[in-house]
């Protein structure tokens, strides 16, 4: 930090009307203690063109931060030019020049690459108004609009959304005493005291009840909290498997890298208590025997998801690579989840510009009860009988009446919803990767709607601010049951077929609609090439592979993929959607 020594040193140094340029990392923007250097910074701030590394202009890391900071002399009212997510100094200029026409890029092209292409929306004119906005969502009640922290916004056109969060009058921060938020157990810390001890060599990992299962953060994923399992042998982040939620047992649970202390009764002692008491009862429970909401630590903005959350079931635990929150009310448990699952939620956080998620998606808004949201957010959470309490207690007679916004769309299962149940089954649950696609979809669509955006605002929010997803989604097709079939997502890796068959890869058995099979170790290219398939519709496609995710030791399954395949369009989803969601809003008298 010894750069913000320089910084007021420069402006005393310079002429009273003197302007001076400074290059220093971005903790005077982001600090959340730096709210008394900002109000001076924002006084004389001309310009701030922040700059992500990526392109390794500097010897640092290439994820890390930097701005090129124009001042001047001290203003009485804030107003500067903010440029965020620049990877050359030429993208500036080339802002300036533009003549407006069209919408800016994201933060990728289209050939996946790094964006140095210019649009004047990209400079976001930032005064006091602005400020005020920023501080509504960024900090805490009552700061101050010249305090406020500086969110990397990569597009003007985006203000509208910030100030439509801004407005919103209920922040899930606002339930106050009725949330807890724990990091639960130090991997260091609570290892040293005999809280928790790794699992050794030789144990095989899995656990026969929640009580004794402890969650990583690569355990869940977005709205998913069996997205895969540890290695026999994990010793590092990528040593884990997808898990097939398609096979799994209904009481299943992932292995875990962690065991609870044996004294079971020390252990829950040691337990954090949530900050209330039950009616009747004068002893706060653990935080153990509530559902949660579950949370990476860890978080990235140039992630595929930046904001990645799961809900929890009773009595497991979680090392501090996860926050986990509990609600008192279980409404404002799948309210609060619903939301976070969204891509508007996500796209908030990416703004942040953070690496540690803390507390700052307390600031999102807190919804009011959406049925169509619950009973998408349940189905995609509520994979196994240890969620079947929460199914039980939250569901909704209507959650039987929905529908999907495709109703003839051939991957989707159009009678899962008519066959939901008040009693939790498997079948509560969507379990294929293109229906969870959907729903997904669906839940982005609803809760824009439910926040006054547009359907322009959402769709720029996903062009800019999400170049991972974009990349992975153009080259990610589905069979027509809706199973991957190919997929380059670096989150999926060993899913669906590799890209080029070899020897060392799964043995493929190919069935052509007149009988003729073919059997090898095929790959992808072998079924598609050159933007043609190589195989008729009415194929079925055999991969066999190895599988170590269940108690029972490796086992060789079989996964079919039926042709013909297909990939999906989320922008033409989201107009679908869109279009869906506000006919029914409209014919329910809701609108």
């Amino acid at each position: 930090n010894l750069y913000k020594c320089f910084m007021p040193l420069a402006w005393g140094l310079g002429n009273p009307r003197g302007i001076s340029g400074l290059l220093h990392p971005e903790g005077a923007y982001d600090d959340p203690n730096g709210g008394s250097l900002r109000d001076i910074v924002y006084s004389r701030l001309v310009a701030h063109f922040q700059f992500q590394n990526e392109l390794k202009l500097f010897p640092i890391g290439n994820r890390n931060k930097f701005g090129i900071n124009i001042y001047g002399p001290a203003k009485s009212q804030p107003c500067f030019d903010l440029l965020a997510n620049l990877f050359a100094p030429l993208t500036v200029d080339a802002c300036y020049q533009h003549d407006g026409d069209g919408l800016p890029g994201g933060i990728k092209n289209d050939a996946g690459q790094w964006n140095t292409a210019g649009h004047r929306d990209r400079i976001v004119r930032v005064d006091e108004l602005a400020l005020a906005t920023y501080a509504q969502l960024y900090d805490e009640p009552g700061t101050p609009a010249r305090r406020a922290r500086l969110p990397a916004l990569h597009a003007g056109a985006l203000g509208s959304v910030l100030a439509k969060l801004a407005a919103w009058p209920h922040r899930l921060a606002d339930l106050g005493d009725s949330y807890f938020s724990t990091e639960m157990w130090h991997e260091t810390a609570h290892r040293d005291d005999g809280t928790i001890s790794r699992r050794p060599p030789g144990d095989n990992g899995f656990v026969s009840a929640p009580n004794g299962w402890i969650l990583s953060g690569p355990h869940f994923f977005v709205a998913n909290p069996l997205h895969q399992t540890p290695l026999r042998v994990c010793n590092t982040h990528r040593a884990y498997s997808k898990l097939d939620l398609q096979t799994l047992p209904d009481n299943y649970l992932p292995r875990s890298n962690y065991r609870p202390m044996t004294d079971g009764n020390e252990y829950a002692r040691r337990t954090p208590r949530v900050s209330w008491n039950e009616e009747g009862e004068t002893v706060a429970r653990p935080t153990t025997e509530y559902f949660r909401l579950s949370f990476r630590a860890m978080i990235g903005s140039a992630s595929e998801r930046t904001l990645a959350g799961a809900l929890m079931p009773l009595y497991a635990a979680h090392i501090h690579g996860v926050q986990s929150t509990t609600f008192r009310n279980t409404q404002n448990l799948v309210d609060a989840g619903s939301m976070t699952s969204s891509l508007v939620a996500d796209w908030y956080i990416k703004t942040l510009g953070r690496t540690n998620l803390h507390g700052t998606w307390l600031q999102l808004p807190l919804l009011d009860k959406v049925p169509s949201l619950s009973a998408r957010y349940l189905s995609l959470n509520c994979l196994t009988v240890h969620y079947a309490p929460l199914w039980e207690q939250v569901y909704d007679l209507s959650f039987a009446d929905e529908s999907w916004s495709q109703p003839a769309n051939p991957r989707l299962p159009q009678d899962f919803w008519s066959n939901l149940t008040s009693t939790w089954t498997r079948y509560c649950a969507l379990r294929g990767d293109y229906a969870r696609h959907i729903a997904l979809v669906e839940i982005d669509v609803l809760v824009a709607q439910a926040l006054s955006l547009t359907l322009d605002e959402l769709l720029l929010i996903y062009r800019v601010q999400f170049p991972v997803m974009q990349g992975y989604e153009r080259d990610t097709w589905f069979d027509i049951n809706g199973r991957i079939v190919f997929t380059v997502s670096k989150g999926l890796a060993g899913v669906g077929l590799p890209r080029k068959g070899s020897r060392t890869t799964s043995k493929t058995h190919i069935r052509l609609p007149d009988g003729k099979v073919r059997e090898g170790n095929f790959g992808w290219e072998d079924i598609y090439r050159d933007g043609k398939f190589l195989v008729p519709d009415g194929t079925i496609i055999t991969q066999s592979v190895s599988d170590d995710s269940l108690p029972g030791g490796p086992q060789i399954v079989e996964r079919q993929y039926v042709a013909p395949f297909a990939r999906t369009d989320r922008e033409e989803d989201y107009r679908i959607a869109w279009t869906f969601f506000e006919e029914q809003q409209q014919t329910s008298g809701i609108g």
